[in-house]
């Protein structure tokens, strides 16, 4: 056995089997020596193939290897900062791109996909709303047929169901129209303008002037794919999911890699280190604060978060439409509007959700009114860019907050598109927290924004990945790899 103390005296013990065991002696000072086992309990031995078919067999070699190269001090060609969708999407890419890489995923929660991935309404986004040109545009459209793809070879419940983005009046008409142009030049497929007459004999219970017709609109439970994505991972026996590791610092060693030291979320120890050649963040909630960790602009691109509360139709009613009913945008760069959505989440069942709103949070993980952070709340307020947002969209920013709490003046948003909707065809159902970045101005981000060549050129950042980034996780796997290629100088074989 190799020990780092330089006063080591190591011998051999016989056993009453006649096997020998290594042993050491050290002495930790001139009066003071301590006898050390050679190995742990349990340490070593045979492979446990129960821990690598869970685990996946990089963990399992690494947990029956233990010493100095054990769970908690791995050494990696790349590092991935978050296990949401788009950080697991990342590194599926990279071990499918790079065959000799090693990988690992860094998650502070017990299980991936805990938070934006495993709380949305589960819509396969069809590329209507973002601008044509954009990372956003892009990514979402690739991205929709790279999910749809990768459901039906994995056999996931998957639903290419449609939507109708609906116009209540002839004012909203106008919004349906840009709409249309927009999508088209986005690529999205099957488009078209529908009449009122139309949507009616579409789906009896809606009211509407007009809509936009996406039949390329599917649902799809992002959960899942996720839990199937860390299993392909873990499979590869090239890459890791680490979770309850939350990065607390990274810092550059003297061999040019990079060092990340963490522990689990709220505790103080058993401090972890892992070592990287490359890393990559992708930090939704927090990715300003890890950004801020790496090196990268503590500034720049502040995170603000927003509550979007969710009711569902009662079971024996959950068909009053068949397809995505959505308004037409209310303005403001947020996704606001209550919209009626089927599901296929294998968590929660078949349901027709309703919502969600666009709630300000007191805290970055406030699934409930009244979940407080006080740092987190502190971010938001100083933070002038979201000002602006709030002074240009006052009446908008309390409304939302007022249809928050109340489930009247929620039901009320509803009954615009289905005004037969009443109080007691629904139920309570689940809330969701999206990050949003603001720019200077007051103008929600438009476009996924990436921090490149951090800390001398070792790591990347993800700074702003909202909605459509499930929709488009697949694909901005794809493009942070492209972005990464590019700065860290790696060749595919």
């Amino acid at each position: 056995m190799s020990l780092r103390t330089p006063s080591v005296l190591a011998r051999f013990v016989p056993l009453a089997t006649g096997r020998m065991l290594h042993t050491s002696r050290i002495t930790l000072n001139a009066k003071q020596e301590i006898f050390v086992w050679d190995k742990a309990p349990g340490e070593g031995g045979k492979i446990h193939k129960g821990l690598e078919k869970i685990m996946g067999p990089l963990r399992a070699k690494s947990f029956r290897d233990g010493g100095d190269n054990d769970v908690g001090h791995n050494h990696y060609d790349t590092v991935v900062v978050g296990g949401g969708i788009v950080g697991l999407a990342t590194a599926r890419e990279l071990l499918h791109r790079y065959p000799k890489m090693t990988v690992a995923v860094l998650e502070k929660e017990p299980e991936v996909a805990a938070h934006q991935t495993g709380h949305n309404s589960g819509v396969i986004h069809a590329g209507i709303y973002y601008a044509p040109g954009s990372r956003m545009a892009h990514t979402c459209v690739r991205g929709a047929d790279l999910m749809y793809k990768y459901c039906e070879d994995h056999d996931l419940p998957v639903d290419r169901c449609g939507k109708f983005i609906v116009a209540c009046n002839e004012e909203e008409h106008k919004q349906v129209e840009k709409l249309y142009r927009q999508g088209t030049a986005n690529g999205v497929k099957g488009l078209e303008i529908i009449d009122g007459a139309k949507v009616k004999e579409l789906e009896p219970n809606i009211k509407a002037y007009s809509a936009l017709n996406s039949p390329n609109t599917g649902i799809v439970n992002y959960w899942l794919v996720s839990q199937c994505i860390a299993n392909e991972i873990r499979e590869s026996g090239r890459g890791d999911i680490k979770t309850s590791f939350e990065a607390r610092k990274f810092n550059k060693t003297e061999d040019g890699r990079v060092r990340i030291r963490g522990a689990e979320k709220v505790l103080n120890g058993p401090v972890l280190e892992v070592y990287a050649k490359n890393v990559i963040t992708c930090g939704g909630f927090y990715a300003d604060r890890l950004s801020g960790l790496t090196g990268g602009s503590v500034k720049a691109h502040p995170i603000v978060t927003f509550r979007g509360t969710y009711y569902q139709i009662k079971s024996g009613m959950r068909s009053v439409v068949k397809r995505n009913v959505y308004p037409v945008p209310s303005g403001g760069g947020i996704p606001v509007g209550v919209h009626f959505t089927p599901t296929v989440d294998v968590r929660r069942g078949h349901q027709m959700i309703v919502g969600p709103g666009a709630c300000l949070t007191f805290s970055r993980e406030g699934y409930r009114f009244f979940d407080f952070n006080v740092r987190d709340l502190y971010d938001s307020l100083i933070n002038p860019a979201f000002w602006s947002f709030f002074v240009k969209n006052f009446s908008v920013s309390l409304g939302e907050l007022y249809r928050d709490l109340s489930k009247h003046a929620f039901l009320k948003s509803g009954q615009r598109m289905m005004p037969s909707l009443t109080a007691d065809m629904v139920e309570e159902s689940f809330s969701g927290v999206m990050a949003q970045v603001f720019e200077s101005g007051g103008i929600a981000a438009s476009d996924f924004i990436v921090e490149r060549k951090v800390m001398d050129g070792l790591i990347l950042n993800l700074r702003n990945a909202p909605s459509p980034a499930a929709t488009a996780s697949l694909a901005i796997g794809e493009m942070v790899c492209d972005i990464a290629e590019e700065d860290f100088g790696w060749k595919r074989e």
